[in-house]
């Protein structure tokens, strides 16, 4: 069947900050699916900034065209041989971490680690081809196995989540990646307890679900640092108590004064590049024995993270005995955030509906790329008919 498409023909664009319009929209033929998958009708898909980091050559895909998409939701239309937890009709998110669910970190609960992550962004499909095509034969890569910026997909099981059909889509989509990476990493990661002070840097789709973990959690004061006055003005709603502008204040003088220089518990950074002064920013912000969690993709040449020399560089980091930690999806594992996340949200515990701030057609892709950018969007999502 043909299916309408968002992909990249090449990747790479001179600033990282614009959208050139680089992402196209187009037609492709999508395969029928085979024994373990499931051919899914997008119903919503988040504008998520890792796409983009494909897309300004920060990080790179192995094989172009390259169908970008990876925080979906959908409706189930029909499944392959071996396909026994959903069925047509079913109401699914997708999951960009298809668990395998055999090796040693699956087996441990790290399903956020398993093995197959490392085939996410080399072309092919796990059964070793292409389920989408250009007219002329070209393969097209699907980004994380996804590709979901489209009509329709064709996707393993394993990235295929029951979703409660009472809940929006669009709702569900975020689950599949920026709602799940983001409270999980608060969660998982930075093992907020009650009466913490935490700083969150970056007030996205990430950075908000971060910080609604942190209240969820207890924390007693939740900083939020971003330069946009739109974001500060809106931390609140997700649980934010103070706000701070890095163009104009330093991030540690603040919390050192807020916390009578005793300092943040853990600072979170969920920027749109993280960069290694950024990444220093961050840990200056953080007290003897605390921990900073990174989430932000990287660009593929960075090298180091900085410790500042005035907050005692290596040194300090050793003997205050600190902590910096990566964290990937959170920290857990989809077939368990989607659900519980989404159990939260109907109990009214946890309002992700806050997190989308703009809806876009497949053809203003671009356009809500260039909001994201921008900063104008916590959460953009595109909804398809």
């Amino acid at each position: 069947m043909k299916t309408e498409v968002a992909y990249l023909e090449e990747s790479g664009i001179d600033d990282r900050y614009e959208s050139h319009d680089s992402i196209e929209v187009g037609e492709v033929e999508l395969a029928e699916p085979g024994v373990n998958e499931v051919h899914v009708d997008v119903k919503a898909c988040g504008i998520c900034h890792s796409d983009w980091h494909v897309a300004s050559g920060d990080n790179e895909v192995e094989h172009y065209p390259c169908a970008l998409g990876h925080e979906g939701a959908g409706v189930v239309q029909e499944t392959g041989d071996a396909v026994e937890h959903v069925e047509p009709g079913d109401h699914v998110a997708l999951a960009w971490m298809p668990a395998c669910g055999k090796c040693e970190f699956c087996a441990s609960g790290r399903q956020e680690l398993c093995h197959r992550g490392e085939g996410m962004l080399q072309g092919p499909q796990m059964h070793g081809d292409y389920n989408m095509h250009m007219d002329d034969g070209t393969e097209v890569s699907q980004y994380a196995y996804l590709g979901c910026f489209a009509e329709d997909v064709v996707v393993h099981k394993d990235s295929v989540v029951p979703v409660p059909k009472e809940v929006d889509l669009s709702i569900a989509a975020l689950t599949g990646c920026g709602a799940a990476t983001g409270f999980g990493s608060a969660q998982n990661r930075a093992d907020i307890e009650p009466g913490d002070t935490v700083v969150q840097f970056g007030l996205g789709g990430l950075g908000a679900s971060a910080v609604m973990s942190a209240d969820y959690q207890g924390a007693d004061r939740i900083v939020v640092v971003d330069p946009l006055e739109s974001k500060r003005e809106m931390a609140a709603e997700f649980g934010a108590t103070h706000t701070v502008n890095p163009d104009e204040e330093s991030p540690a003088e603040f919390v050192e004064s807020l916390t009578d220089g005793r300092m943040a518990d853990s600072a979170i950074f969920t920027g749109s590049v993280a960069l290694p002064e950024e990444i220093g920013e961050a840990y200056a912000t953080v007290r003897k024995g605390g921990e900073l969690v990174t989430v932000s993709s990287s660009p593929l040449d960075a090298d180091r993270i900085d410790l500042p020399v005035e907050t005692g560089g290596l040194f300090n980091f050793t003997m205050s005995e600190m902590e910096v930690k990566g964290s990937l999806y959170g920290g857990w594992a989809p077939n368990y955030a989607i659900p519980r996340l989404l159990e939260m949200y109907q109990q009214e515990n946890l309002p992700l509906d806050k997190l989308v701030t703009q809806t876009y057609s497949l053809n203003e892709i671009n356009e809500g790329y260039s909001d994201m950018l921008e900063g104008k969007n916590i959460r953009g999502v595109v909804e398809f008919d």
